[in-house]
């Protein structure tokens, strides 16, 4: 190890734990991992030396941590910090971020640190949702949005539980997660409930997140785009159309871009086009007849996604 390694990596452990206490201040007091005993203290001390060090010693430490809820929440809660670190430390501007960003390099310790909650899958979720998903500030709030759509399939039953009994907040960011892990079936039935919210941020982030789930998603966003009566929800619905090529989805833009001139919606007038745009693949505006004259594909090439995939289709051009 280098001489000045060690200071250097106690001073970043330093600045990580003041990002970690920043990102669960808001953390809401119903959520508590538990009380690390002395013994569980030492186990978490010689894990944290053993991953920074990339220790052979470090594997068999994780799987013992992984056993208990209140070790892994520990453990967590290191590679959060360890993200934040990186994220908040990243030098804007440099020459070599951005070689790194063109060049699509990953930062190894983000890239690390994202794999280890990956690896923990279920066991890890509990945590990003008490510390990150349920936080009063955005920043957290995306970070556990990002984490969590990572984790995929394994975290949809916790966010399913948001999405019924959290606050405004929280349900929006339900919302948004469950849209990037996947429409299926059941998460579908969930952003439908959310569609439907009294709340028309609710009820925007619900729709916002549909990119997959087939002909039942686009009934959705149809019904929404016609029935809603928050004009910014209906943008959204416009917007998420783009993700669902085809006749079906051009005529009701093309319907809605007509109501919008009717109602003077400005910006409900500019999504039509420009999801219409995105669909037909070209760059111009046109008017209501000249979109209907246009080739749309008689049958759409819907996006089917599945859970833990968030696959979908490119438009056809």
């Amino acid at each position: 190890m280098h001489p000045g390694a060690a200071t250097h990596r106690s001073a970043t452990i330093g600045l990580a734990t003041s990002f970690v206490f920043a990102a669960c201040g808001g953390a809401p007091p119903s959520y508590r991992p538990g009380e690390l005993t002395p013994e569980q203290i030492g186990v978490c001390r010689d894990a944290d030396r053993a991953y920074h060090e990339n220790s052979k010693d470090y594997p068999a430490l994780r799987e013992r941590i992984a056993k208990d809820p209140v070790m892994t929440a520990w453990l967590v809660r290191v590679f959060v910090r360890d993200l934040i670190t990186v994220r908040e430390g990243r030098p804007l501007g440099e020459d070599d971020e951005l070689f790194r960003a063109a060049a699509r390099i990953e930062n190894p310790v983000e890239a690390r640190a994202m794999a280890e909650i990956r690896q923990l899958g279920a066991a890890a979720v509990p945590t990003l949702v008490g510390d990150l998903l349920l936080h009063s500030q955005p920043q957290p709030r995306e970070l556990g949005i990002e984490l969590l759509s990572m984790v995929g399939a394994p975290a949809v039953p916790a966010l399913q539980e948001v999405a019924r009994t959290g606050e405004v907040r929280p349900r929006r960011s339900a919302a948004r997660a469950l849209g990037r892990i996947g429409v299926d079936g059941a998460v579908l039935a969930t952003l439908r409930e959310l569609a439907s919210d009294g709340d028309f941020t609710v009820r925007a982030d619900a729709l916002r997140g549909i990119t997959g789930g087939g002909e039942p998603a686009r009934a959705l966003l149809l019904e929404r785009l016609q029935q809603d009566g928050d004009p910014f929800v209906r943008r959204v619905a416009a917007q998420a159309l783009g993700n669902f090529p085809g006749r079906v989805s051009a005529m009701a833009l093309v319907e809605f871009l007509e109501r919008c001139r009717r109602e003077q919606d400005t910006a409900g007038e500019t999504a039509a086009q420009k999801t219409l745009q995105r669909l037909a693949g070209v760059r111009s505006m046109r008017e209501p007849a000249a979109w209907r004259q246009h080739p749309w594909s008689e049958t759409a090439i819907v996006p089917t996604g599945a859970v833990g995939t968030g696959a979908t289709k490119g438009d056809p051009k």
